[in-house]
């Protein structure tokens, strides 16, 4: 008699644990754009870029994926993460699609040795890298450029925006990596031009 009480608490409490089993985490990193054509560039000279400081508001140097579901409103992704920090990718990424917009030339993460001897610094202030409610991919940030001495040369603020080419996080990441190539191309531009006047 105690046995067939029990067999229905057993199987219930077996359902329950089942039920509440978490699906596996999604991990995800921004990739360079190593498939990208790089750019012819005419300069008399060699120049070596400084990559960073790039800085990343804590609310998005997490784990997990944000989505802006509001004005003041954020959303995690408990299951689909990065898999090392955001900040230290960006800044990555950033560097080796420089590499690739700039060959010939010599880019550096920072910090490095004072005596490398930079010519031209990009610091970075992400204000906003996120996926919006609509599920576009969205990239703000404030970009400075100094020369060797650390005089500023060129301030910016960049706006980006990509939509994903499907459903998903693997789709969202993508759009994101669009966002950080296009900042790539618009700093490598900016620095160009500075070659050109060399």
């Amino acid at each position: 008699m105690t046995c067939r009480l029990l067999t229905p608490s057993v199987l219930t409490l077996l359902l329950l644990l089942v039920g509440c089993s978490s699906p596996e985490p999604h991990y995800y990193v921004l990739a360079d754009s190593a498939s990208a054509a790089p750019r012819t560039v005419s300069a008399k000279t060699e120049v070596f870029v400084g990559v960073g400081p790039v800085d990343l508001p804590e609310y998005l140097d997490r784990p997990q994926i944000v989505t802006r579901s509001g004005r003041n409103e954020l959303q995690l992704a408990e299951f689909d993460r990065w898999a090392g920090s955001l900040k230290d990718n960006v800044a990555q990424v950033l560097a080796e699609n420089l590499r690739t917009q700039l060959p010939g030339n010599r880019v550096a993460l920072y910090p490095w040795k004072r005596a490398a001897g930079i010519d031209y610094q990009v610091t970075v202030k992400i204000i906003r890298f996120d996926r919006s409610v609509d599920g576009d991919s969205v990239l703000n940030a404030h970009w400075v450029i100094l020369d060797g001495e650390g005089k500023q040369l060129a301030a910016h603020d960049a706006h980006y925006a990509e939509p994903p080419a499907g459903s998903g996080y693997r789709a969202t990441v993508a759009a994101m990596n669009r966002t950080l190539e296009r900042f790539g191309n618009d700093v490598a531009d900016a620095i160009g031009a500075f070659r050109k006047a060399l």
